[in-house]
């Protein structure tokens, strides 16, 4: 690449290749895990006390939580039961 990116170029580069690798995982885990395990990984994140939990200092690391949960529940809602 003979292009120099600048540094939030470089992190707008690296929140995509996360997606895109999260994309792929939860493709995976749609063929391969029970509605119980889905509901499971959107439960367990929701659980999280934000009051207490150190994840709730930090609003950047609250908001990804937040979008986890959405992301895991617009994934896997099926969808005749989406509106």
């Amino acid at each position: 690449m003979s292009q120099q990116l600048t540094a939030n170029d470089e992190l707008v580069s690296d929140v995509v290749a996360c997606q895109l690798v999260i994309k792929q995982i939860l493709d995976v885990i749609d063929v391969i895990a029970p509605v119980e395990v889905r509901d499971k990984m959107a439960s367990q994140l929701k659980s999280i006390d934000f009051s207490s939990h150190q994840a709730g200092v930090d609003p950047v690391t609250r908001r990804a939580i937040q979008k986890a949960i959405a992301l895991i529940e617009l994934k896997f809602t099926p969808q005749s039961e989406a509106h």
